[in-house]
């Protein structure tokens, strides 16, 4: 129960920064309204992750624990800027603490703010094998079926490669580079394609993460037995006279 909690308020995280993303559509108060919950919703996650912190440094050979720490890490800092710089330009919750114009803060805080969206999707895909077998014990789901995984993996597919068109047409790319551009969502000809468009885009990211440490355990499984047959010629070959 505690598990779907967690996974949960990652979720509920990532559909508040795309909120806060579309702030054209928003207004400002709703922003920092919606801002600001995200800040208490990542006070809330560490709450209930604090015994992760305890075991962070057990079991770093291990390629999604190691990724794992280094995404909390970067959450972590990137929380941290888009916590200062959005104290000092906000307008309405907390205007007392707002610099007069902060043009270059602003820069900083729109900058972060996409990072933390990538770096969000990325922990999501080292969560991923986590998420379906939360969603299987959810449903009942209990026997395998070749059926539902090519299936699944077809939708994957065809929302990973929406991911590369919405990237392109969002300019997310450029975005994370801190690009200067005049690119924006016009949210009087379409909204809703604005959200699946940046849903697109965690998707993608998250699978492609996902899927990079399903093929680096594989190869690292690999190079474990034949290591282990290499080392031991003798158990290897007495096992292939008994099979």
């Amino acid at each position: 129960m505690m598990l779907s909690v967690r996974l949960l308020l990652d979720f509920i995280a990532v559909a508040l920064v795309v909120l806060c993303l579309a702030y054209w559509w928003l207004g400002n108060l709703p922003h920092e309204v919606f801002g600001t919950s995200l800040f208490a919703l990542v006070i809330v996650h560490n709450v209930f992750n604090r015994r992760w912190y305890s075991k962070v440094g057990r079991n770093f050979g291990d390629s999604a624990r190691l990724l794992s720490a280094v995404t909390v890490a970067c959450l972590a800092t990137t929380m941290t800027i888009m916590l200062v710089s959005s104290a000092l330009i906000s307008r309405d919750l907390f205007p007392f603490l707002s610099l007069d114009g902060g043009f270059a803060v602003r820069e900083v805080h729109m900058f972060a703010a996409y990072w933390l969206l990538m770096i969000l999707a990325i922990h999501l895909g080292t969560r991923w094998t986590v998420v379906m077998n939360v969603f299987r014990s959810t449903f009942g789901i209990e026997t395998r079926s070749i059926t539902r995984r090519v299936f699944l993996r077809l939708v994957t597919f065809v929302v990973a490669a929406w991911g590369v068109q919405s990237t392109i047409e969002m300019g997310f790319g450029s975005k994370l580079m801190l690009t200067y551009t005049l690119d924006m969502w016009d949210f009087n000809e379409s909204t809703v394609a604005f959200f699946i468009n940046y849903g697109a885009i965690v998707c993608l990211y998250a699978a492609i993460t996902h899927y990079a440490l399903l093929f680096i355990r594989r190869r690292n499984a690999a190079e474990n037995l034949a290591f282990n047959a290499s080392s031991h010629p003798r158990r290897a070959t007495s096992r292939d006279g008994a099979s």
